[in-house]
């Protein structure tokens, strides 16, 4: 992999005249420490333009910049530009206005420091905003970049170094290093974007070495001190792993060390410290990989405000994202820090329970401003540096203000990770917090460039007088868990077989029970010693593997006895009850106005009464798959009977008002130019319609869809933007006197992004009688009388889903749609308009169940049904499908109550309406309750 040259910013130190760097000094860098070994290579004092070129189209130095011959000190010069550089959208070479300064090193590995001085407010118009094609981009003020061809506006191989945010109004020295890898370059150091409160003197190149950076030595050293100085160690402990000894060789790295023995001796250690961390403290987020930032194991952003036992701090927003770290700013285009909140921090927090001891709370974080406003994404080192940081560990105090026990306050890097590491001494048990807020610098507040803030390696490691350490207590609460589900599931065992609405199965249940009780008992008489007896270091939380130990055994050996039984027990008595459901809904539908002149009444009466023999028989026995298959197949016998009797409706009684099942072609009317298909009854009439695969953003109803040019599903019609209308008379010489008018279709209902699908019955007024309309995406009603609040309209709504094509968040491409619907995968509806009692009530039938909604009051006579969607599918991807509307008008000629058996009535308890559907206990109005009507407030 080809070495990457890191470049960020580093101000230096102030000065007042001449060139910063001479022979045999150290500087410091972004890149390392480095000693100057030579005379510089290249200089400017800027007293003339030698080695400068300057960028923008038809512009000269003259132009654009002022020699200052006064300079900053006397006799000194400076160049100063006359005019901001702001791009010009109607001049694409005006992006580029600046200078730039060209080197070519004498060898592809040698090590070089460049230097420069500079002055200006800070913040100042900056950078260039480019703006054009809908997008704005930002260029930087200074450049550094090195590039494999000999062309300044080549950034491929380079890196461009941050300044201008750190300017003040004092000159100040900024180097930086150019570090060979063998690679042949061009390099160029730019100067762009220059406001005329920017000063530029003194650009040197010097030839250096690279030394060991003492910054990384005293960084590490820190880090040890702090694990160190947590506890009163036992001299032996720190001998044993050479704690000491580490410190010692780190601190004797100096001057003349290289980099690579400083790196030796960092890994050194790391892995020390690692080593004793582990062997002396208590880590207090073992066993939840989710605390350890960055271990997240899902699939692209989660967009919640917590990971783990992490929480975000009020008042910003965290979009977890589950690479390296989470992402706790996120994107915001166009918006000030935070999401428009730059008073306000951002950042994460725990909160635990603590015992007197000493700990160390460690956290990585880094925070960046947008370049691009309007991206979801930037390259970290042409980020800002916007923000500082506190990580902290408080003492909470009920209805007080938190105690700080420690903090540390640094600021962050836009680029590198800003390690925090604070250690307390806590002498009481209670709640402590422990987190890390970021704070945008006041600078930064007004820039509206997007901005984040990410946290990684958080840690918690303590040191205390308790007997067990933190991994060996989550063990014996593990353990205990399970004995606790096992005692509840023993506990419900008993309430079971006390209810003597369970018939099936008690005797298996309490044989269970009984060689359950006593292991429980047992269990639950060892004290924790007993179980952190049975701990071993390669425990891992499992109820199935062999490293769960006692966890596992209490599982396998008795609680998933007990609770297998329980699920079997109530499965048992769930075919047992299915029954009585069955019973209850052919009763139903025996009941009901649709069926009062059906020919197969005495038929299914017997039937229903043969499947409640079947009942009374099987509760006197016990469970057994033999007696269980018997209900199953008297339920299916009840369910022929019902469907039989449904179809006994005389045909003279059935006056078929719509039949169409979309098998015909469409055909356009010459003179209104509208499509229409005809079926068996009627025909549908459709204001936008497609014979050809649809195409933009008014995307039409159309025949089947399309597949490479292929014409597929044809039968059915693929609901796109628009209306379909079928114009129909449902009256028998002007009147329905009491007949009933049935509405029956089918739906396949995909993911509409934020659109809704339904239908319509209109009056000749075009007033809505009846129908259904959703927006499925959002789960809001667009029309519904038969519900009438949130919950029931998502109760009943939600019974729609179907599949079609895959799952309906699978948004395909166009024209790449499967073949894949399965007419039992479709949803439908039927309304169910009674013209005897002025009142209508809607059935939905899915693969996801039946839902049936309460009977509401409705007037007048529909005239047209109306489907309708406001989808219009852009890419051609998901939509609803529709098929097999029918409309009938069903004579009757008895009363809602005719057909209800009083005596079964009686029995079961049962009440029904006045249309003689079963209704719940809170059903309010007039009812049949034990085969009487009744009024039930």
């Amino acid at each position: 992999m080809k070495k990457r040259l890191l470049f960020a910013l580093m101000a230096l130190c102030v000065t007042v005249s001449g060139f910063a760097l001479s022979k045999n000094e150290f500087v410091y860098t972004p890149q390392g420490r480095f000693q100057i070994t030579g005379d510089n290579v290249a200089s400017s004092t800027f007293a003339d333009w030698t080695g400068w070129t300057v960028k923008g189209e038809g512009k000269t130095f003259d132009d654009k910049f002022n020699i200052n011959a006064s300079g900053y000190g006397p006799g000194v010069n400076s160049i100063i530009s006359m005019d901001a550089v702001v791009y010009d959208a109607t001049n694409e070479e005006s992006k580029y206005e600046g200078i730039y300064f060209k080197f070519e090193p004498t060898s592809a590995d040698a090590a070089y420091v460049i230097s420069f001085k500079m002055k200006g407010a800070a913040l100042d118009n900056v950078r260039c905003w480019e703006v054009g094609d809908g997008y704005k981009k930002t260029e930087n003020l200074v450049q550094v970049t090195g590039n494999l061809i000999d062309d300044p506006d080549s950034i491929a191989d380079g890196i461009m170094a941050n300044t201008a945010e750190e300017l003040t109004e004092q000159w100040q020295t900024f180097t930086y290093a150019i570090v060979g890898d063998g690679q042949p370059r061009t390099w160029f150091i730019k100067f762009y974007c220059m406001n005329p409160t920017i000063e530029i003197a003194d650009m040197q190149i010097a030839p250096a070495m690279q030394f060991a950076d003492l910054r990384q030595r005293d960084a590490m050293v820190t880090k040890l001190e702090v694990y160190k100085n947590a506890y009163e160690w036992p001299a032996e402990v720190l001998a044993d792993c050479g704690y000491d000894e580490i410190i010692a060789n780190l601190k004797a790295i100096g001057d003349k060390n290289g980099q690579a023995e400083l790196e030796e001796q960092l890994g050194t250690a790391q892995e020390i410290l690692d080593e004793f961390i582990k062997a002396n403290m208590d880590d207090y987020f073992a066993g939840n990989v989710d605390n350890y930032l960055g271990l997240n194991t899902g699939e692209k952003n989660l967009n919640k405000i917590k990971v783990g036992d992490w929480t975000e701090i009020p008042g910003g927003r965290a979009h977890w994202n589950v690479g390296d770290h989470p992402d706790m700013g996120h994107y915001a285009g166009n918006t000030a820090w935070n999401f428009g909140s730059p008073d306000d921090p951002m950042g994460i927090y725990m909160q635990k329970e603590l015992d007197p001891g000493s700990y160390v709370f460690a956290i990585e974080s880094k925070a960046a401003l947008r370049n691009d406003p309007t991206s979801s994404s930037w390259s970290y080192n042409e980020a800002w540096d916007p923000a500082y940081a506190v990580a902290y560990l408080v003492k909470i105090n009920e209805g007080a203000d938190p105690d700080t026990i420690a903090s540390q306050w640094q600021d962050l890097k836009a680029i590198d990770f800003t390690p925090f590491a604070i250690s307390a001494t806590i002498s009481e048990s209670a709640t402590y917090e422990f987190g890390l807020k970021a704070y945008c610098k006041d600078a930064y507040k007004e820039l509206k460039n997007g901005s984040a803030v990410y946290v990684a390696n958080a840690s918690l490691w303590g040191k205390n007088a308790n007997k067990y350490n933190q991994k060996q207590l989550g063990y014996e609460e593990n353990v205990r868990t399970q004995i606790t589900a096992g005692r509840d599931a023993l506990t419900k065992a008993a309430e079971y077989q006390a209810d003597e609405t369970y018939i099936w199965g008690k005797a298996a249940l309490k044989a269970v029970a009984e060689q359950v009780e006593p292991l429980i008992a047992g269990y639950e008489a060892m004290d924790q010693d007993a179980i952190i007896a049975t701990f071993e270091e390669d425990y891992v939380s499992s109820t199935t593997e062999e490293t769960g130990y006692l966890e596992r055994e209490v599982y396998q050996q008795a609680t998933k006895l007990i609770l297998d039984a329980n699920r079997e027990f109530l499965a048992e008595n769930d075919t047992l009850t299915s029954i009585q459901t069955a019973i209850d809904n052919a009763e139903a539908t025996l009941a009901l106005r649709i069926y009062s002149v059906a020919t197969g009444k005495a038929d299914l009466q017997t039937a229903i009464d043969k499947a409640k023999a079947t009942q009374t028989a099987m509760k006197a026995v016990d469970y057994s798959e033999e007696n269980a298959a018997a209900i199953v197949a008297a339920n299916e016998e009840l369910a022929a009977a019902v469907d039989a009797f449904k179809a006994s409706i005389p045909a003279s009684a059935i006056a078929t008002i719509a039949d169409i099942d979309f098998e015909n072609d469409a055909i356009q009317n010459e003179e209104t130019q509208l499509y229409s298909i005809a079926g068996a009854v009627g025909s549908m009439e459709f204001s936008h319609f497609s014979t050809t695969a649809p195409v933009g953003e008014d995307a039409p109803y159309e025949k089947g869809f399309w597949s490479n040019g292929e014409q597929k599903w044809k039968g059915y019609i693929r609901v796109g933007n628009g209306t379909g209308t079928v114009n129909f008379d449902a009256t028998d010489n002007g009147s329905m006197g009491n007949s009933i008018l049935k509405i029956s279709c089918d739906f396949f209902i995909q993911g509409l992004n934020n659109r809704s699908v339904g239908f319509y019955l209109k009056d000749a007024e075009d007033n809505n009688i009846s129908g259904v309309d959703h927006n499925y995406y959002q789960g809001s009603v667009t029309y519904n009388p038969f519900v009438e609040t949130n919950e029931e309209i998502n109760a009943l709504m939600g019974k729609v889903w179907a599949k079609s094509g895959g799952s309906y968040n699978d948004a395909s491409p166009a024209g790449v749609e499967e073949e894949t619907a399965n007419p039992l995968q479709k949803t439908n509806f039927e309304v169910i308009m009674d013209y005897g009692t002025n009142k209508m009530y809607c059935t939905i039938t899915s693969i996801n169940g039946t839902a049936t909604s309460k009977e509401v009051e409705f007037t007048g006579i529909p005239t047209k049904y109306v489907l309708q969607c406001n989808y219009d599918d852009k890419f051609n991807t998901r939509r609803p499908w529709y098929d097999n509307l029918k409309i009938v008008r069903i004579s009757t000629d008895a009363t809602g109550i005719s057909f209800v058996n009083a005596d079964a009535k009686a029995q079961n308890g049962a009440i029904y309406n006045l249309a003689g559907q079963k209704v719940n206990k809170n059903f309010k109005g007039v009812v049949i309750k034990n085969g009487k009507k009744a009024i039930q407030k």
